[in-house]
């Protein structure tokens, strides 16, 4: 291996960060060409207009100098003498920029459509919407729509009522294709942006361009509300985007001076795009203001994220896919639109780990746009680890895990499930062969209450099997561990004080209402189990079990431990007859 030595690029201001011809891609090329080891940055703004490719490299560092700030950034900063004033009493500016110009947003989408984002002074500003906060609900419902989940391609839009929509839209948003409700449309687990098709300002009849997933209707009754209108304008640090024009309008904050930076993202290209390599170290560098995925990391081994600081993304943060002992340690990550850092890896026919590893981290106001299923930490594959790690402010859950032998462990989670139901802090679901996963000794708190349903700080969902749930704490929140059927679990020394709704519940649901679904071949459950070769070591050797399901009354929820949880000021366990029948029950009701 050659000497290793360093590469110092000298830039002192945003100036001559932006404007010296520097490209930091090509100084990265420059070292590599060079053999060196090291790219060490000093102090300033490094704004790029293309994705930073690593592909193939060993040993490689790509940091910040000692005591220095760096940012990179994708997003283009102005100064308020760049907009218009449009209303000095009000704080209302725009600015037109034939570059954020757009096609039409889809007529229906999860989340985010890449607009531009906005922010000053680094605080991230709100798209105008109806109502400034929380939902509507929904009149009535005309008609639900067809259910594109279900298989049905009729492509038919809901029709409801909603009178006090209607009476604050402007009738031409429709006509020019721009009015979208952004909504739980059936459950809270599911949300989704639906353009509107039409609207009678008589009788208040909105109909959708597009079905819902689900269709709309029970249990959330259509819970919504409009975004990107120009009428919505009325609150401070919101803003408007005009797809067409490419302008942009907006309300000052209250923390709004005359020099305060305004920035905007707009890009959404990778930012360090990392593949085959190995020993490649991103360390102590700020990411922000961007639209697209911050690093992305791809059959690579030894590769880690140490020390960063990432915000301001309109999309996800960091995803990890295949190669092996890539890690995320001590980095923030914060104000984000949809996941955190999504990892897979690992072959499942051997049950060979990844052993990919989210240490230390810091995550919090994740899935501002996506708003379920953007978990802080999403796990796919064999054995990874996310332990220390504190996760807080999101709406939906905060690690979401499939796969085996994963180790959650020693995390501090608090308040997730801000914004949903049904949901799970820490949850995974619907899959026999997800056994040797271990969530130990973690720290969750103050979840959001549920509209219907429950949220619970761990939720094991239908029949999910042999996992074990050791020494975790679970105080304030409105229910504590939830295991839907499932074989060979151990919920074991958990501690649950003022879970008010539920403590610990055990069901038999494949006995009943999710009978239907083990009778069909190919259900999740079955085609899952399939895929797994179950009669072939490793599997019959760790997991000897799983070939006798099929002819081992699968709906049965067998060989479960409970044993040994303490319970205080919460409400009593329901472990359902056939669990305590099959299994190991003991020490649990210390209720006090």
């Amino acid at each position: 291996m050659k000497a290793k030595f360093y590469i110092f690029v000298l830039l002192t201001s945003m100036l001559t960060a932006c404007n010296s011809g520097f490209n930091l891609q090509t100084e990265i090329a420059k070292a590599i060409q060079a053999g060196e080891k090291e790219l060490v940055l000093s102090g300033g703004l490094y704004v790029i207009d293309e994705t930073i490719e690593l592909n193939g490299i060993d040993y490689f560092v790509v940091r910040a100098d000692s005591g220095s700030r760096v940012t990179i950034s994708s997003g283009m900063e102005l100064s308020l003498d760049d907009f218009t004033c449009l209303d000095e009493e009000k704080g209302i500016y725009e600015i037109t920029l034939p570059k954020l110009k757009m096609n039409p947003w889809p007529d229906a989408f999860r989340g985010y459509a890449g607009w531009p984002e906005l922010y000053i002074s680094g605080e991230p500003m709100q798209m105008a919407r109806y109502p400034n906060q929380g939902y509507l609900k929904a009149d009535s419902i005309i008609h639900p729509g067809s259910t594109p989940r279900a298989a049905d391609s009729s492509n038919i839009g809901a029709r409801f009522i909603s009178k006090e929509l209607v009476s604050v839209v402007d009738p031409e948003a429709t006509i020019s294709r721009q009015l979208y409700l952004n909504g739980y449309w059936k459950y809270k687990w599911y949300d989704e942006i639906i353009r509107v098709e039409s609207i009678d300002s008589e009788s208040g009849e909105i109909k959708m361009a597009a079905p819902h997933n689900y269709s709309m209707g029970q249990p959330s009754g259509g819970l919504f509300y409009a975004i990107n209108r120009p009428e919505f304008l009325d609150a401070e640090g919101e803003y408007y985007f005009n797809a067409e024009t490419g302008a942009i309008r907006f309300r000052m904050p209250w923390f709004g001076k005359p020099e305060s930076i305004i920035t905007i993202g707009y890009q959404d290209f990778t930012l360090f795009d990392i593949k085959n390599c190995s020993n490649v170290r991103i360390e102590n560098i700020e990411i922000t203001v961007h639209n697209g995925l911050a690093v992305n990391i791809i059959d690579s081994d030894s590769v880690t994220v140490q020390g960063c600081r990432i915000s301001n993304l309109a999309q996800s943060a960091i995803s990890i896919s295949g190669g092996q002992n890539c890690a995320v340690l001590g980095t923030s990550i914060r104000k984000i639109g949809a996941t955190g850092i999504s990892i897979s890896g690992g072959d499942k026919a051997s049950l060979t780990p990844a052993n990919h590893e989210v240490t230390k981290c810091q995550i919090s106001d994740f899935s501002k746009h996506i708003k379920t299923y953007s978990p802080a930490v999403k796990l796919d594959g064999i054995g990874h680890i996310v332990r220390k790690n504190v996760i807080s402010n999101g709406p939906h859950c905060a690690i979401h895990f499939n796969g085996n032998d994963h180790l959650i462990e020693n995390n501090y989670i608090n308040r997730v499930c801000m914004n949903t139901s049904d949901a799970g802090a820490i949850y995974c679901g619907r899959d026999w062969t997800m056994g040797g996963t271990v969530i130990k000794g973690n720290s969750i708190q103050g979840l959001g209450q549920a509209s219907h349903h429950h949220n619970w700080a761990i939720y094991l969902d239908d029949l999910a099997s042999g996992i074990d749930v050791i020494d975790n704490l679970i105080v304030d929140c409105p229910s504590g561990i939830l295991v839907g059927g499932g074989r060979y679990n151990r919920i074991v020394g958990n501690k649950l004080r003022n879970c008010p709704k539920a403590s610990i519940m055990y069901d038999a649901r494949g006995l009943g209402w999710y009978q239907v679904y083990l009778n069909d071949p190919e259900h999740t459950l079955w085609t899952r189990y399939r895929d797994v070769p179950v009669d072939k070591a490793p599997w019959s050797v760790r997991f000897p079990w799983l070939k006798e399901i099929p002819n081992d009354d699968p709906a049965i929820p067998k060989h479960v431990d409970i044993l040994d949880n303490e319970i205080i000021y919460s409400a009593d366990p329901e472990i359902h007859e056939t669990v305590k029948k099959y299994g190991n029950v003991q020490n649990v009701f210390y209720n006090k």
